[in-house]
């Protein structure tokens, strides 16, 4: 019988180090059964938009001029963020009342809610939901209120989710004929 070839130890570790690598990708979170985290706050938010936004809009008045939600990367490292913003134009009241309606909705929907009226703001967050109405900056518009909404931390895992996810529109939220297109 012939003695058996030695293997050299760098070879072993190394072929010990693939095999690990290996097994943990295959065995990652990311399976088809659960979802990742970019899957799980995206599902999360767009919920909480189709519950919060017909209530804002009957408080407020006016039209949503349109709201998209994306993810987008932050300076190309795998950090994810979630964010819809959009314009409320023509509001019932004045920018004043608008606030105050916006802040009593959003504590309504369990918000802890804070008011800016320095930056003619309100802030409500919920969870990782962040939720900011403020007053339109734009010139000529007498009544009319910034909405965003979006993650108070960030996403980091589900890179290719994230990259690839198709926008919400949050408009179809509050006008059932613009769902229909």
């Amino acid at each position: 019988m012939k003695p058996r070839p030695k293997i050299n130890p760098l070879v072993g570790m190394l072929i010990a180090v693939l095999v690990a690598a290996l097994a943990a990708t295959c065995s990652g979170r990311n399976s088809a059964d659960e979802p990742n985290e970019a899957e799980t706050f995206k599902a999360e938010m767009d919920t909480e938009a189709a519950r919060l936004l017909p209530a804002l809009m009957d408080a407020v008045g006016g039209r949503l001029g349109g709201m998209q939600a994306t993810y987008y990367e932050r300076g190309g490292f795998g950090i994810w963020d979630y964010t819809a913003s959009g314009g409320i134009v023509d509001t019932a009241a004045s920018t004043t009342d608008s606030l105050a309606a916006s802040a009593a909705v959003l504590a309504d929907h369990g918000y802890d809610v804070e008011t800016e009226d320095a930056q003619r703001r309100v802030r409500g967050d919920k969870g990782e939901i962040v939720v900011l109405v403020g007053a339109s900056l734009l010139k000529g518009e007498a009544t009319g209120l910034n909405i965003s909404m979006g993650n108070l931390g960030t996403v980091s895992e589900g890179d290719d989710y994230a990259e690839n996810a198709p926008p919400a529109d949050y408009l179809a939220f509050v006008d059932p004929q613009h769902a229909s297109r």
